[in-house]
């Protein structure tokens, strides 16, 4: 009988899904269970609200957010920082979302997550495959606590942002050494320009380039260094638009404020501070105050610091200089946080957990390592591996719980700034400066008082305090006394628009409408894209009786933040200067829109425009519209006179309405 002939396989065809080998199944759940850890500890961050700390700078408050164009987005630095990606990814939140704070944490918690996989399969990649080092590296970048900062905080999306495109081209590098393509290599520097669109930090890139190339014992030569050069071009060019934004933000402190000395010891004991705090991440703070004034001579600790570090590394450097793998660490580590110890003057901290996010990749990558590789067995009779694998293991169980209470000291300005003031009372000003304003925003106006003067006895010279103080008096009924706190905020910042435009509203209530005017003028012509300002004036020339100004103003205040969800509040406020104009039907398509808009629970504001819509309906004899809208408004708990209701029942009969309002369903 003759044999079948066998088929040839069609070169076509799918091929089937390969099963992962048990190996490969390992890691796939080694990372699973980090994840899953990750995102549990997390999970208090996704009910925190906004804070004070930024957030209205980066969201609430920026126009290049609220209202995106392509040209802001590219050409308009924030805070003195200039990230279009960053600021790019926020506008997407506010198109999604608006001013709910739930999708923004909700996207840094998941772009931390797809870091945490990124670490992951770079140190698998870049240690050959060693499993606890991969685990030990990816498990502390997830769960340490001074990432919090970079994962709870809405305005540092620009952390968790970077770093992805940061890891994105470590990874593709690692494939083009293993590879030798150029489509690696222009992937690794594609990823970077990314990561630096994201946030400035990453112009280290390159540097941390050369690093994997000692790591991986590249022969230095022409060719190593000339495909670095692209990499170094963009570093350059973003380097010096930094600058520039932070110059003009004034972030960049005076060059003669600290001596070059005092820097090395700032940095110094930023490095010891970092390394002590990865150890033993306690007494964690959003700020950590400078460690002296300027004039005053550094304490003790600075010094105490600076001997630590020039004798303990130098040490490290000697004990493991044949570890290539504990040198890249420690490389990695430092060229990361090199732009932020306080050499180069950039920003107002000395020290921040935010500033740890990627560098601290290269101390768990190093400490992972000399576990996995060096320690015997046992130092006499002590089990030194399992000794410290049971530190590690105490490590993850603190990072665990301060993680889940970081989180939690996250949820909105006031337990922020309470914990930071607990920490560090009558040290930071911005600490009481922002308690005081979310208590202004809370209705808690003693407590709110109580912290802005605590915060002007430690510097009485910053103008938003003093504007914080004149709203307090202003919400107090103190027309007098805040006039003269944002007189006084004004004199310290003349462009100051808020204080201009807040000025004006004090001095509508004084009765100076004409200067009012002229001072809520004065914030527009500051800043033409300042809401507050357009209502402020709009309320003025109400006042006056110039309604076709106050409609003008009105309709701006919406056009600027059309999305904005008083808006329905505008609405309300043309209609009712509309019926001062005797535009009757103008005005009742005002109040169908401001009705349309109102959200159900604003039960009061929905009984009144239905009332004045009413009241509009009578004026065009509409008998049956305005009869409708007025028991309407009695069902939303208006106080509707009877005998306005009969007067409208005494009206001739008119078309029925199209439509019976439903006060339920605005």
């Amino acid at each position: 009988m003759p044999k079948p002939r066998s088929r040839k396989p069609d070169p076509k065809a799918p091929r089937p899904a390969r099963a992962p080998t048990p190996a490969r199944k390992n890691w796939l759940l080694w990372l699973g269970a980090i994840l899953l850890l990750t995102y549990f500890i997390y999970q208090p961050s996704l009910d925190n609200s906004f804070t004070n700390w930024d957030d209205n700078r980066y969201v609430l408050q920026n126009s290049t957010v609220t209202q995106p164009t392509l040209k802001s987005i590219l050409t308009e630095p924030t805070s003195g920082n200039y990230h279009p990606l960053t600021m790019a990814s926020l506008a997407l939140n506010y198109a999604l979302s608006g001013a709910r704070p739930a999708s923004y944490h909700w996207l840094n918690l998941l772009l931390h997550l797809a870091n945490t996989a990124l670490v992951f399969l770079f140190v698998r990649q870049l240690s050959g495959g060693r499993l606890w080092t991969t685990i030990v590296t990816a498990l502390f970048f997830g769960i340490h606590p001074l990432h919090v900062e970079s994962v709870a905080w809405i305005a540092e999306r620009k952390d968790v942002l970077y770093a992805l495109f940061y890891l994105l081209g470590l990874l593709a590098y690692l494939r083009y050494l293993g590879k030798r393509s150029w489509g690696w290599l222009t992937a690794a520097w594609v990823a970077f320009v990314l990561s630096v669109a994201s946030k400035p930090a990453a112009v280290v890139f390159p540097v941390a380039l050369l690093a994997i190339d000692f790591y991986r014992r590249r022969p230095f030569r022409l060719g190593l260094v000339l495909e670095k050069i692209p990499f170094v071009v963009v570093s350059l060019a973003a380097g010096v638009l930094t600058l520039m934004a932070q110059n003009t933000a004034g972030a960049v402190a005076a060059p003669h404020r600290w001596s070059l000395f005092e820097k090395i010891l700032f940095a110094s004991y930023g490095v010891v501070m970092y390394v002590v705090k990865l150890f033993l991440p306690l007494n964690l703070s959003a700020v950590y105050p400078y460690p002296a004034a300027e004039g005053a001579r550094p304490g003790p600790k600075y010094y105490v610091a600076l001997g630590a570090l020039l004798i303990v590394l130098p040490t490290i450097l000697y004990l493991f200089r044949r570890s290539r793998a504990v040198l890249f660490g420690l490389a990695f580590f430092f060229i990361n946080i090199v732009l932020v110890l306080q050499f180069v003057t950039v920003g107002q901290a000395v020290l921040a957990d935010r500033y740890t996010y990627l560098p601290y990749i290269g101390l768990f990558f190093a400490l992972a390592w000399w576990l996995d590789e060096h320690p015997a067995p046992k130092l006499g009779r002590v089990p030194v591996r399992a000794c410290l694998g049971l530190l590690f293991v105490a490590l993850a169980a603190v990072s665990l719980v301060q993680t889940w209470k970081r989180c939690d000291v996250w949820q909105n300005s006031g337990t922020l700034w309470s914990d930071t003031i607990q920490k560090y009372p009558d040290q930071i000003f911005d600490a009481y400066n922002n308690r005081g304003h979310y208590y202004l925003t809370e209705g808690r106006f003693h407590e709110a008082q109580a912290d802005l003067d605590h915060a002007l006895a430690l510097n009485a010279r910053v103008p938003r305090a003093w504007a914080n103080k004149g709203a307090v008096y202003a919400e107090t009924n103190r027309p007098d006394s805040a006039s003269v706190c944002f007189q006084r905020a004004i004199e310290l910042k003349p462009d100051y628009a808020e204080a201009w435009s807040n000025l004006g509203g004090v001095r509508s209530r004084l009765d100076d409408l004409p200067g009012a005017v002229e001072d809520c003028t004065r914030a527009i012509q500051l800043n033409p894209a300042f809401r507050d300002a357009y209502m402020n004036r709009a309320l003025v020339y109400f006042r006056m009786g110039e309604f076709e100004k106050a409609i003008a103003d009105r309709k701006k205040a919406i056009e600027l933040e059309p999305r904005n969800p008083t808006n329905y509040a505008q609405m309300g406020s043309i209609g009712l200067a509309l019926t001062h104009l005797d535009r009757a039907r103008d005005a009742i398509a005002a109040y169908d829109e401001a009705i349309r808009m109102a959200p159900a629970e604003d039960r009061p504001r929905l009984a009144e425009y239905y009332l004045r819509r009413s009241q509009a309906w009578r004026g065009l004899k509409e008998r049956e519209r305005a009869l409708a809208d007025a028991q309407a408004a009695r069902r939303l708990g208006a106080d509707v006179d009877s005998t306005y209701i009969r007067q409208l029942e005494r009206l001739p009969t008119s078309a029925p309405p199209s439509s019976s309002p439903d006060p339920a369903a605005p």
